[in-house]
């Protein structure tokens, strides 16, 4: 869950308030006053909301070159850019936080608005029903996907799948059936050569904020010619693992019938959803704070991937 806590103010004269200040110049007509720092966490870099006192002005810098996950070899500015560009992109289509600027000499930082709203991971852990904000997620993701159509790119999501496993470091039996039931999935025609869409890439419920409408934040992960079903699963896979997701099953069902257009399509993106849940308790598994659910996680993923041989 997420937590913001205040760890002080920019001072007048500060390089990074200054800059701050001259982009949103617009909005801060009086030079924009004491700046509050508001640290956001967990996240996989350095993350701050910025608060203009009295203008009711709110922005947020993710900083790229201050990454606090295990991913720490990487170009910073490109992946500054490349969710930059991508907020831009899925902005003509679903409602996401305007991007503002980046600043590479500031440890390649992405400022964005900062849109007000409950996450639906904090829904799901309070025990609120989950059936409104399903419906504007599905029906989110959708325009996402139908608005980005392309060619699929399945090769892609079959090596970020052996990427996960490797990432896992399993035993080798563990690996070795793992390695098999990918090849059934290989060669069945659910998941064949078709359309591919840019897909949000990290779809889970701490992504998408709930204030009666949804917005879907943080698109560092996002890709193009990926299978559309990729996103369902992933958040489907976060939900089952959720603690008190004692209504999973119902909702997964709800996000694939309110994502789906007719029955038929339901059919299918019902048989293919297992590959991709499959995925998303893999990419679970591999955080060090969920080791005590590793097990049950890998255990999950395999008894998915074996929905294959059913």
């Amino acid at each position: 869950m997420s937590v913001e806590r205040e760890i002080g103010h920019l001072e007048a004269g500060d390089a990074f308030r200054d800059w701050l200040t001259g982009i949103l110049a617009d909005r801060l007509p009086d030079g924009g006053g004491d700046v509050r720092v508001y640290r956001i966490e967990p996240a996989s870099h350095l993350v701050c909301r910025y608060e203009f006192a009295g203008t009711g002005v709110s922005v947020i810098g993710k900083f790229f070159g201050a990454p606090t996950g295990a991913k720490t070899r990487y170009n910073a500015d490109a992946a500054m850019e490349n969710e930059f560009r991508r907020l831009r992109r899925a902005a003509g289509l679903v409602r996401v936080p305007p991007a503002i600027a980046t600043g590479s000499r500031f440890n390649s930082v992405i400022v964005t608005g900062c849109v007000p709203g409950t996450t639906v991971r904090e829904l799901l852990a309070a025990g609120a029903s989950l059936y409104e904000p399903l419906t504007g997620i599905a029906r989110l993701l959708r325009r996402l996907h139908d608005g980005t159509r392309t060619h699929g790119d399945r090769e892609r999501d079959f090596a970020y799948f052996h990427a996960l496993l490797d990432q896992n470091n399993l035993p080798a039996p563990l690996r070795e059936r793992f390695n098999r039931l990918l090849g059934a999935w290989w060669h069945s025609p659910r998941i064949g050569p078709g359309t591919g869409c840019m897909v949000h890439g990290d779809a889970t419920p701490g992504n998408y904020l709930f204030d009666g409408g949804v917005c879907a934040i943080d698109f560092e992960g996002s890709r193009d010619h990926a299978h559309p079903v990729r996103d369902l699963g992933i958040l489907a896979a976060e939900i089952k693992a959720s603690p008190g997701s004692a209504r999973a099953e119902d909702y997964i069902g709800h996000l694939l019938w309110q994502y789906s257009s007719d029955e038929e399509e339901f059919r299918y993106h019902t048989a293919v959803l297992p590959f991709f849940m499959a995925l998303g308790h893999l990419r679970i598994a591999r955080l060090p704070w969920r080791a005590a659910e590793r097990d049950w996680l890998l255990a999950e993923a395999e008894a998915c991937l074996a929905a294959i041989q059913g």
